[in-house]
């Protein structure tokens, strides 16, 4: 009668065990770090659309131009800059990002804007859907104000940007360098990379 087949298991595979389970751990590093890269990606892409004026918004009115050139704003052919980056609740630093369970979270400030009575998530919600706004004045003048899908834009900017430095290779490389060799180098570069952008 044959002999059962018996497998001589390598010296190196509780080794491999041992780095495998350590992968979860570094990957979620990985994740974690890049996530907040990426909500980082879209608030600079946010500010930047707006400061530089090129997302194609829909340009201000004749009128709200002559008012805000009136009120010295900075760029006053620029929708939603106003009064820019000198005031910290204006439109332009509406977003902003928080630590959460698995990673990071992008959303829109609830301070009270800097001119107004509206919690900038609800200023930036009129500005980005449009609205019909009776004037306050009295007049019962009805001010339109144009959809600017500002949030929207920056967001496809980011991921247009992150889909050209994918970094899913290099993921791949450092786990089957970890994996074969034990080194960890690799994640550690991924890592340094990750958090030197933010």
């Amino acid at each position: 009668m044959a002999q059962p087949a018996r497998f001589v298991y390598s010296k190196n595979l509780k080794a491999i065990e041992s780095r495998i389970r350590r992968l979860p751990k570094l990957v979620e590093g990985v994740f974690d770090s890049s996530t907040k890269k990426d909500v980082i990606a879209v608030i600079n892409e946010y500010k930047k659309g707006i400061k530089r004026n090129n997302f194609g918004l829909t340009p201000l009115s004749p009128n709200t131009v002559k008012k805000k050139q009136a009120e010295g704003k900075p760029k006053p052919r620029t929708p939603l800059y106003g009064e820019g980056e000198s005031q910290k609740n204006s439109l332009i630093n509406a977003l902003a990002f928080r630590k959460i369970k698995n990673g990071y979270r992008l959303y829109r400030r609830r301070a009270r804007h800097h001119e107004s009575d509206l919690p900038l998530n609800v200023l930036l919600s009129i500005h980005e859907q449009g609205a019909l706004i009776k004037d306050g004045f009295g007049k019962g003048i009805l001010i339109r104000i144009p959809p600017r899908p500002v949030v929207d834009k920056a967001i496809v900017r980011a991921l247009s940007k992150k889909k050209k430095n994918e970094p899913s290779a290099s993921v791949k490389k450092a786990i089957n360098r970890l994996i074969n060799t034990g080194k960890d180098d690799i994640f550690k570069k991924l890592f340094k990379e990750a958090e030197g952008e933010t």
